[in-house]
């Protein structure tokens, strides 16, 4: 069975952390799986509970991986330093975003099968939450367990939110990527012939919209403005 490295990052919003770490304990039948939380210097406690959680040793918690970082590293740049922190014998690697909850027991498992498929190098769960979906263009279908399952490529231009390709993947365009937040998640789903997306594989945002944008747009984390690069020259 190989070794999946989920990657979640986590700058304060404890409660979206735990609700998250709580979510995929509960729900992933996969038993060969570590939880890797890289904390980007959070003040609202996020240290304290990760520290608690390492302390402890409890088996409740015994796939979970705390990282606490001197430096908020962004979104994306938080992605990019977890490459260096996962297991060597990490075969595949997830994003989940610490306000994202999965449901799907078998999750693991699915995203394993149509990334063997050919063509497919990342393949992306549905949010449910947001008000507008992107449907998969090109469906094309694969049976798990008796189970019709729906995927295709996705018309976005980057993979978001949770997303699973294999470790040696991302590691070879690693060096390739823009630290920018937007452009470098683009590059990676360009560089490894697009996001494949289930049309019937959902994860679950656990907050709703946050309308101070003016427009239909997701709660942001992290300034646009904060990179990888930035972060790195302080």
């Amino acid at each position: 069975m190989e070794k999946v490295s989920i990657i979640t990052r986590a700058y304060n919003k404890l409660e979206y952390t735990i609700r998250c770490v709580e979510s995929v304990r509960r729900y992933t039948r996969y038993s060969n799986y570590e939880h890797i939380i890289i904390n980007n210097n959070s003040d609202d406690g996020t240290t304290e509970w990760l520290n608690w959680v390492h302390n402890n040793k409890l088996d409740y918690f015994k796939n979970v991986v705390p990282f606490n970082m001197n430096k908020n590293y962004g979104d994306w740049g938080g992605m990019l330093r977890s490459l260096d922190l996962v297991s060597e014998d990490s075969e595949y690697i997830v994003q989940m975003d610490n306000d994202i909850e999965i449901k799907d027991t078998d999750w693991i498992q699915k995203m394993k099968l149509v990334l063997d498929q050919p063509g497919v190098n990342i393949i992306q769960l549905k949010r449910m939450g947001p008000r507008v979906n992107l449907v998969p263009q090109n469906l094309q279908e694969i049976e798990y367990n008796g189970e019709i399952l729906n995927y295709g490529l996705s018309p976005a231009k980057r993979p978001v939110a949770f997303f699973m390709l294999k470790t040696q993947n991302f590691k070879n365009v690693k060096d390739d990527l823009s630290l920018n937040l937007g452009s470098g998640k683009s590059e990676l789903s360009k560089l490894l012939g697009g996001t494949y997306k289930f049309s019937n594989v959902n994860c679950y945002l656990i907050d709703g919209y946050n309308e101070i944008y003016g427009k239909e747009i997701f709660h942001m984390k992290y300034p646009l403005e904060l990179t990888y690069q930035k972060i790195n020259q302080k």
